[in-house]
């Protein structure tokens, strides 16, 4: 449980007071449950898109994905962004991780922001399943745990680095289980099969882009994955609808 709390405190604004003693294993161990902090996000879109469908289901949508970004701070679209002006500024490995590390936003990282909330909201507004939404969060961040287990880290240094060495195929194995054990009900096991097979393949071929340009993943590249696997779930979804 107390993991559990960190990864929460971690990667959401959730306000669950925790004032134990956190080392680096406990992040590194917390990776595996990932999943479930997902899943407390997709509750959170979910009553969010119920709250407002009433009165347009395009507003609906898009409060949904909005309410993702407030209760995680943007911290992954913050990545997202870093990461895209890093690998689109035409530089050296050195010289696109300093520019990750920059905090001023630039060009590519506006747009790939702007595109990726726009095309979200458009694909929460075409699923002809709408709790599916409860999902895609908990596969998102299970795509996130795959870029830690199946990669080597592009630093040697900061909270990238810890989750990268730390978190390896026991934890990936571990999350998926938990994921397909609690998207069960809201897509059925084909649905939620395919979900995580569609995961394990976008996550590997973002680490094999990742690990060409800059030598592996960072704390960016995690982010962004989690932004890019959330699109792919949709996608996905919205294939097997029309099966």
């Amino acid at each position: 449980m107390k993991r559990l709390i960190v990864m929460i405190q971690f990667t959401t604004r959730i306000p669950i007071p925790h004032r134990g003693h956190i080392d680096e294993k406990d992040l590194q161990e917390g990776m595996k449950y990932l999943p479930l902090v997902g899943l407390i996000i997709g509750a959170v879109m979910w009553l969010s898109y119920r709250l407002i469908f009433g009165f347009d289901p395009i507003l609906a949508a898009v409060a949904a994905v909005l309410a993702e970004v407030y209760i995680t701070g943007g911290l992954h679209m913050d990545g997202l962004a870093d990461t895209f002006d890093g690998l689109y500024s035409n530089k050296n490995k050195e010289q696109i991780l300093e520019v990750m590390k920059d905090s001023r936003l630039g060009t590519h990282g506006v747009l790939v922001v702007v595109g990726t909330l726009m095309l979200k909201a458009a694909l929460v507004n075409a699923l002809l399943w709408p709790p599916a939404l409860i999902a895609m969060p908990v596969f998102s961040r299970l795509a996130m745990v795959y870029g830690a287990a199946f990669s080597s880290s592009a630093r040697q240094s900061g909270l990238g680095y810890v989750f990268i060495k730390g978190v390896g195929r026991n934890h990936a194995l571990l999350a998926s289980l938990l994921t397909l054990l609690v998207t069960l009900y809201f897509l059925g096991i084909v649905g939620a099969v395919a979900a995580a097979v569609s995961m394990l393949v976008i996550s590997l071929l973002f680490i094999r882009v990742c690990s060409t340009r800059i030598g592996g993943m960072t704390g960016d590249t995690l982010g962004a994955l989690g932004e890019i696997a959330s699109l792919g779930f949709l996608v996905v979804c919205s294939i097997l609808t029309y099966l």
